[in-house]
């Protein structure tokens, strides 16, 4: 089953494409058609889903994102896709394709489909050089929850990405990594049922030194520049752009824990007349404690145009973990938990202080009914919490499903 990474312009990509560039390639599956170098893994999930606010309103009556009560449902969703995987000498192919369809109970009106795709290529060589690049697209009618890294607005919406990284050792103890990213998210307004959202298209150049401290950390100095053209600029320059400076550590060549920890600050000049500065941060990491235990962790901060009020600049932070437990070869646990606030800044001359807070918490076991199926349940809980009541809901969803994997 994929997982919808929706960053909305967050300046922790540049560290996720850093952290995939330095990152071993993961332990190969034993699903999937050999062809010599090339793995193709096909794939079927079908799922069974309980969505107690399927309309994402306030409880009790209408005032929510949709101009409804708040109605309960059920759905069946059928997701068929192929992983494929190729590796050559000193470089590597792997890609997704997939396509998802979702069939409500009662509100049939409702129904919807989903597609998406990925594709990444990688190049190394031993004089100390790697190159990566990648695009993905999506075209999602849901799947963004916090918990899967996205921003919780579960709306339909388009989302194209393309980005790239070049990373060299200059020296035994220093290295460099050159990234850049494009990236254009789109949302379907309705005025007749829904309050508009605003997508927009970011440019991110970033740069970051890596110097050895010892042989399992490095110190990591890192800076961006960002570019962003904002649909929900009306009566305003729709163009903004911003800068973001930090420094921290990093894991080196470890076994079990990898991490990076930066701070630094922030500045957006948003429609190229106010101004936004504030302290940043960029967390990841992933800790194989033993055979049967794993924690992960992720969080950034950074500035970019509202995507629910036109003509507002935000400032964003998350952070989300989980906790995986295996307590045998054919089960396997995990809990997650997220966050994600919002806090509207000075623009357009006008003070506000709204803020949004969105919590998630989902649990999840899959258990391998034999080679090629696995059964899995999850329940998941996603509450929003804002100055403005309209803009508050929470749901309960609860899911049973089939995964059939050649």
């Amino acid at each position: 089953m994929p997982t919808l990474k929706f960053l909305s312009g967050s300046t922790v990509v540049a560290s996720v494409i850093i952290v995939l560039l330095s990152s071993r390639s993961m332990a190969q599956d034993t699903h999937g058609l050999k062809f010599n170098n090339l793995t193709v893994s096909p794939y079927v999930n079908l799922e069974y889903t309980y969505d107690s606010n399927v309309n994402y309103s306030r409880s009790g009556g209408s005032g929510g994102t949709l101009k409804h009560k708040e109605e309960s449902d059920t759905y069946l969703t059928i997701m068929p896709g192929v992983d494929l995987n190729y590796k050559g000498n000193e470089w590597g192919l792997s890609g997704n394709a997939w396509y998802g369809y979702d069939r409500y109970t009662d509100m049939d009106q409702l129904n919807a489909d989903r597609y998406g795709e990925s594709l990444e290529f990688y190049r190394e060589a031993a004089k100390g050089w790697r190159f990566i690049l990648g695009e993905s697209y999506v075209k999602s009618s849901q799947n963004d929850s916090l918990a899967d890294g996205g921003n919780g607005l579960w709306r339909d919406r388009d989302q194209f990405d393309l980005h790239g990284a070049l990373s060299y050792q200059l020296s035994e103890k220093t290295g460099i990594t050159l990234s850049g990213l494009y990236s254009d998210i789109s949302y379907a307004n309705d005025s007749s049922q829904y309050a508009p959202l605003y997508g927009f298209t970011q440019y991110t150049m970033g740069l970051e030194v890596a110097r050895k401290l010892t042989e399992k950390s490095n110190l990591l100095v890192s800076g961006s520049y960002q570019e962003y053209v904002s649909d929900g600029a009306v009566g305003i320059n729709d163009n903004s752009s911003g800068y973001t400076l930090q420094a921290g550590f990093g894991s080196r060549a470890t076994e079990r824990i990898t991490y990076r920890a930066l701070v630094g600050a922030s500045m957006l000049d948003y429609a190229g007349s106010d101004q936004s500065v504030g302290a940043t941060y960029s967390l990841s990491g992933s800790w194989v404690i033993n055979k049967k235990w794993a924690a992960t962790i992720m969080g950034s901060s950074n500035f970019q145009p509202s995507e629910s009020e036109a003509n507002q600049a935000i400032q964003v932070y998350t952070l989300s973990s989980g906790l995986t437990y295996r307590p045998m070869r054919k089960l396997t646990t995990r809990f997650d938990v997220a966050w994600r606030r919002e806090e509207n800044q000075e623009t357009d001359g006008a003070s506000t202080d709204l803020t949004l807070d969105r919590y998630s918490v989902r649990a999840r076991a899959d258990y391998e009914l034999m080679r090629y199926m696995t059964v899995y349940g999850g329940v998941e809980y996603e509450d929003t919490v804002s100055d403005d009541k309209a803009s508050e809901f929470d749901r309960y969803r609860g899911s049973l499903g089939l995964s059939f994997r050649y």
